[in-house]
């Protein structure tokens, strides 16, 4: 990384941080693009060169998840199981969520408040989603739309959103890693029940 992207980086952290604390204090609503830029001693330009509106702010968070999950889980890949891959993947991503509790609380209700923040994160969980299809269908060697992979992918994604929804919804106990693991244990012990058309025979 060259200086200019060192800085430009350092620019879009001072921005969230400065955001989220303003965010905290004054709301979502009262708190502008002009006063975060005056708050991370920044000209109102940089602040829109980085991020276009607020919401980009709020999720620069959640796109980095992102791109952490499917880092871990083609690291893992590589030397572990793909299942094991699948669970390093959601509890690193989670992990993040666990340390950061009071932060990451504040942009969860950030998002349940604002329509366009939380039609953004949707797309960046599909997108997630993408991502992982492609590096597990690159590791089976089948294609992408292969519906084994796709349905791996769903469920991968599933069980790392409804364990930060539980742990958002609980006020940040028990840690949310403690959810997916829960949650892989009733998949993997048959406890869950799954749609079973009668043509196919349940097995003993």
């Amino acid at each position: 990384m060259g200086l200019r992207e060192k800085k430009a980086q350092r620019n879009r952290n001072r921005i969230v941080a400065e955001a989220l604390r303003l965010f905290a204090r004054n709301g979502y609503e009262q708190t502008t693009m002009e006063s975060i830029a005056e708050a991370a001693e920044l000209s109102p330009s940089t602040v829109y060169r980085a991020f276009p509106s607020k919401d980009r702010i709020v999720l620069e968070r959640f796109t980095a998840f992102s791109d952490q999950f499917a880092q871990v889980f083609a690291h893992h890949s590589m030397d572990y199981p793909l299942d094991e891959a699948l669970a390093e993947a959601i509890f690193s991503v989670l992990a993040v969520e666990d340390e950061q509790r009071s932060e990451t609380l504040l942009v969860r209700s950030i998002i349940d408040q604002s329509p366009i923040a939380r039609a953004r994160l949707w797309d960046y969980l599909a997108e997630q989603q993408r991502q992982l299809a492609g590096l597990i269908a690159q590791r089976l060697h089948v294609r992408e739309d292969d519906l084994r992979v796709v349905l791996t992918a769903n469920l991968a994604i599933m069980i790392f959103g409804l364990a930060a929804d539980r742990w958002r919804a609980n006020g940040g106990d028990p840690p949310s890693r403690e959810t997916a693991r829960d949650l892989m244990r009733l998949v993997n012990e048959g406890a869950v029940i799954f749609p079973r058309p009668p043509e196919i025979k349940k097995k003993n």
